[in-house]
């Protein structure tokens, strides 16, 4: 899959599944706006790839403000936009009943409201290039997990919106969506750390999938370089769970 030239925002760039889709496209040839919440953490983000050729971008993506100025500011440093990831999410779990509003609003701000409203700032500039939109979904936005109501809320929002949207903006630009189950990121090794048995906990995880293992971040960035290409041309509204085969078997 070839990218040069190629002008590329990822949300969320800094770290997990969003640094690996960074590091695949400049390896591609594409010039990539990296997305973090801060100034500091896209900085250190960037630092850290050991990448040339990279461009920060910072901004929270919980407010509609945000989402403009981080768009605005991929769009001033590259000249324009041919492909929009939206990696940028929070994930925790709790209970209904533990679960308020500030921690609603957190995590629907985050991947619903930004991935939402970073479309929006960036849909001018993408239909003009014919470009094209990846979101990153969860297979939890498939299906329902106790204690994650919440993020299955923003997550199958994210699935409803990239099916909408493939159809408001055919032919112009193509928009896709993965889906990834388990992911060897720091997101994950977050809740298995938490374990009272983190080796037992990661067994248990891998032991989910059919493929016996859980996914590594470059294989995620690989489906999303994939849905972007030139090679998926005729591909949109596609939904593409990512998971060793979990939902095929569960």
């Amino acid at each position: 899959m070839n990218f040069e030239g190629k002008r590329v925002l990822v949300t969320g760039g800094s770290r997990g599944i969003g640094r690996a889709t960074v590091e695949a496209f400049r390896e591609a040839g594409a010039r990539v706006a990296v997305n973090g919440r801060t100034a500091d953490s896209t900085a250190e983000g960037i630092a850290a790839m050991n990448v040339d050729g990279l461009v920060a971008a910072p901004g929270d993506l919980g407010t509609v403000a945000g989402c403009e100025a981080v768009v605005g500011a991929a769009l001033d440093a590259l000249g324009g936009l041919d492909v929009l990831v939206n990696s940028a999410g929070v994930a925790e779990a709790r209970s209904i009943e533990t679960c308020d509003e500030a921690f609603w609003d957190k995590v629907m701000n985050i991947n619903l409201k930004g991935t939402f409203f970073s479309i929006r700032a960036a849909a001018a500039a993408l239909r003009e290039s014919r470009g094209s939109i990846v979101n990153v979904s969860s297979t939890s936005g498939l299906s329902g997990d106790a204690n994650l109501s919440t993020y299955c809320a923003s997550k199958g929002g994210v699935i409803l919106l990239t099916k909408a949207l493939s159809a408001e903006f055919a032919p112009e630009v193509r928009v896709n969506c993965v889906c990834p189950g388990w992911v060897d990121t720091d997101m994950a090794k977050v809740y298995i750390n938490k374990s009272d048995d983190p080796a037992a906990a990661r067994a248990e995880i891998d032991a989910e999938s059919p493929m016996g293992r859980i996914a590594r971040p470059d294989e995620i960035a690989a489906s999303i370089l994939y849905l972007a290409s030139d090679a998926a041309g005729i591909v949109t509204g596609v939904v593409l769970p990512i998971d060793g085969g979990s939902m095929a078997s569960g």
